[in-house]
């Protein structure tokens, strides 16, 4: 056999391989290799050609355990052919991430020689931690930016709410202790509507800036439901809101989760509460994700409002603090979760609560 392995048209043969090849018999001796093989292992290919793969090639292994265990099992007929990964200490180049197959070479049902394959994604994994360094960059500018806006909203709301309280105080005790004509009331009145709007914002950008420690655990998702629609009661008389009727448990932060849910809710009433209509509560499963959907039958959403839905401040209606949907958003990503608003087919507002598939523990039939 081996003047065979060594023959001119094997060697040229395994030369064409962009991989690096290996050809041993069921103790480790390499018989035959192209030079590919012996570059990355650090070897010419002659030294290659007269070394035993189980020892100094196998000892630069990091994971030298796993490599000598799916070398053994190859040996074996009925193991099923696999691949694994594994790091090299390349002498010259470094650490290196080879995959590595194996074919058995057959004959009479018994196995005499191995194949072994080796190929560098060195590159890939490479990438993936510029790519992770990137992200991980990026990221923690990001954060850099949200704490130090919050630290600005913090300052800015505590020093807009004691001027803001006198105001209100003093616009008050105009209206109750002096009498005022009608022009003096409506001044008064103006004052305390715009110091109680004030107020709601000063009020939704703490809520916002806030941060909230989870404390997932299992939730009645029928129970979460529940409360979530009586944080806006009263609702509309005009409006009905159809919650499922059977639920699952999850594995959630109660108070974010429920919390975001009822500034789902509300938006939904509002916009049902335009003309009269439904609102449906259902929940769902895909293989990635569990979803809280709750549709509408309102006006839905106009195409050139659709990118600003989630920005703090921005709204629609005459007036408005603009937050609650930038503070639903922010408490389900805490979650590793998002919202996502998107017109019905059948008209009005699809708004999807995701959660991670890997926080569901059971559902309630379990």
């Amino acid at each position: 056999m081996l003047p065979f392995i060594q023959s001119t048209y094997l060697v040229t043969l395994l030369e064409c391989f962009s991989a690096g090849v290996v050809i041993m018999n069921v103790r480790g001796d390499v018989y035959a290799a192209n030079e590919t093989a012996g570059r990355m292992f650090a070897l010419p290919r002659e030294s290659l050609l007269q070394s035993h793969f189980n020892g100094a090639i196998l000892d630069r292994f990091q994971e030298r355990d796993e490599v000598e265990r799916f070398l053994v099992h190859a040996r074996e007929r009925d193991a099923q052919s696999a691949e694994i990964q594994a790091r090299f200490r390349h002498p010259v180049t470094g650490l290196r991430h080879y995959t590595l197959s194996i074919s058995r070479l057959v004959e009479y049902g018994k196995v005499f020689g191995i194949v072994l394959q080796v190929g560098d994604v060195t590159h890939i994994y490479e990438m993936h931690e510029r790519e992770k360094a990137m992200l991980e960059e990026r990221s923690a500018m990001q954060q850099e930016r949200i704490d130090s806006l919050a630290q600005l909203s913090m300052a800015i709301a505590h020093q807009i709410r004691n001027p803001l309280m006198t105001i209100g105080g003093f616009a008050g005790l105009l209206e109750k202790k002096y009498t005022l004509d009608d022009t003096g009331s409506g001044f008064v009145r103006s004052i305390l509507d715009a110091a109680l709007r004030l107020e709601n914002v000063v009020k939704a950008v703490t809520q916002y800036t806030a941060s909230r420690a989870l404390d997932c655990r299992p939730v009645d998702m029928g129970e979460l439901a529940a409360q979530a629609l009586e944080r806006i009661a009263p609702l509309p008389s005009n409006v009905t809101v159809t919650l499922a009727a059977a639920w699952p448990v999850w594995f959630v932060d109660l108070d974010t989760t429920r919390d975001a849910l009822s500034e789902i809710l509300l938006n939904a009433v509002e916009a049902s509460a335009t003309a009269g209509g439904v609102v449906t509560v259902l929940w769902s499963e895909t293989e990635s994700d569990c979803q809280l959907e709750v549709t509408d039958d309102g006006p839905g959403i106009a195409e050139e409002n659709m990118p600003f839905l989630f920005d703090p401040f921005y709204t629609t209606k005459a007036v408005g603090v603009g937050m609650g949907l930038a503070k639903a958003r922010r408490w389900m990503r805490e979650q590793g979760g998002d919202i996502l608003l998107s017109n019905a087919e059948m008209g009005g507002v699809l708004a999807m609560v995701r959660i991670p598939k890997a926080c569901v523990l059971k559902t309630k039939a379990q």
